[in-house]
């Protein structure tokens, strides 16, 4: 069973969740820090720190890197830097940022991914549509991908590209990669409840699946009389979806129900090592131990059906239909 959970790790691709804050101002896009965040001249930790800014602090985000690592920003006191996408959470299309950021101090980058028009090639502002059409790409034009909505699994997706100066949409049937990795690019299906949700899912599931490895592992210890520090004790599992997405998704319901389950047993056998650690004056028993391993045993079976779930609600998302009609 063990393998079994991760080998479905493997399967999960993690993405930073999205939060939202809304403003009247000229800027589309903000950001809010999650931790203590550098802020460097530019993007990558060779460049010089600016400042440290503390965190829950909410910024305007005026440009980007083609692979979203870094986010520019105007701090507070008008400086412009770069901060670590890792550290923010955002509201607005980030996606839509220039790319390299807006008068960067010079730097040399690698392309994210790169690909050649395979036929003429239409391209789009904003969305693949008719009435965003803006013209055609000559066939065996190299261009640079800074974005995509959807992957392989879609059969059909879709690249945002940089040509010309500027950030389009083209088809996936149209672009032959020939360097990097697409799947680095950022996945615009955030901007959508079910992409949104598919996305917070796997990264719940990962989460739950870290900390019940490392509280069973304790409990096994336990159980087969080693001694076990406690410090540090595993990380409780909060849960992490939007509410008003999964109100609106009633098909990850059931999903939803399995990952709770999941959640609830891994926190209890976290808390019941953590509470017998705060107590000195208590003695570990067997029926303990007995009762932590009844608990992951159950939040085994929890987390296989949840993961099982996953691929499913992956296939019947409705943007593949959309996409793959186009």
């Amino acid at each position: 069973m063990k393998r079994w959970l991760a080998v479905i790790l493997i399967l999960f691709g993690l993405m930073a969740s999205v939060s939202a804050q809304d403003s009247g101002d000229q800027y589309s896009v903000w950001v809010t820090t999650q931790d203590f965040s550098s802020l460097r001249h530019g993007p990558g930790t060779s460049f010089e720190r600016i400042t440290i800014i503390d965190p829950s602090v909410t910024l305007p985000a005026i440009g980007r890197t083609a692979d979203t690592r870094w986010i520019q920003v105007i701090n507070e006191d008008g400086t412009v830097g770069w901060i670590a996408s890792i550290l923010l959470v955002w509201s607005g299309q980030v996606v839509n940022l220039p790319v390299d950021g807006v008068n960067p101090e010079p730097f040399v980058r690698r392309a994210g991914a790169m690909g050649v028009t395979s036929r003429e090639t239409p391209y789009y502002v904003d969305e693949i549509a008719p009435e965003t059409l803006v013209g055609t790409i000559p066939e065996g034009t190299v261009v640079e991908l800074v974005g995509r909505l959807g992957d392989a699994s879609f059969r059909f997706w879709q690249f945002q590209i940089k040509y010309q100066g500027g950030l389009y949409w083209v088809g996936s049937w149209n672009i032959r990669i020939n360097d990097g990795n697409y799947l680095r690019l950022l996945d615009t299906q955030y901007l959508y409840p079910y992409g949104r949700l598919i996305q917070q899912y796997s990264e719940n599931i990962a989460l739950a699946l870290g900390s019940y490895e490392q509280i069973r592992s304790i409990w096994q210890r336990l159980d087969n009389g080693d001694s076990v520090a406690c410090d540090p004790i595993p990380q409780t599992i909060i849960r992490t979806l939007t509410e008003g997405d999964v109100a609106r998704e009633d098909s990850f319901l059931p999903a939803v129900v399995a990952l709770d389950e999941a959640i609830r047993t891994i926190n209890q056998a976290i808390n019941s090592f953590d509470s017998i650690c705060a107590d000195t004056n208590r003695f570990l028993v067997q029926a303990d131990i007995d009762e932590a391993l009844a608990l992951m045993d159950e939040a085994e079976r929890s987390l296989l059906l949840a993961a099982s779930l996953l691929n499913p609600l992956r296939v019947r998302n409705p943007l593949i239909s959309a996409i793959g009609g186009n």
